[in-house]
């Protein structure tokens, strides 16, 4: 099982590069949709990852045959889909 430190530090570290390079392009070229959105979304990584490393009592695992995990995980895979089709375009 892998630790807390080592699942954690993943999304603080993605939610702490996606934030601080969106808020560049904030100050750079204004407030517009995808910056504002990479923003949001870089906070709210860097919430998770911070809440999973502090072992926050909200963020506690479900048992592993759980529809839910399954269906966050799927989530995740479209974010990340959409997110890498939005930066190569």
């Amino acid at each position: 099982m892998p630790s807390s430190k080592a699942v954690g530090a993943a999304p603080l570290i993605t939610g702490i590069l996606l934030a601080f390079e969106s808020a560049g392009a904030i100050v750079q070229s204004g407030a517009s949709v995808w910056p504002v959105t990479g923003f949001v979304g870089g906070c709210a990584a860097i919430a998770i990852g911070l809440g999973t490393l502090l072992e926050w009592e909200t963020l506690e695992r479900e048992p592993t045959g759980s529809n839910r995990s399954l269906a966050v995980l799927g989530l995740a895979a479209v974010a990340f889909f959409v997110g890498a089709g939005i930066a190569v375009a």
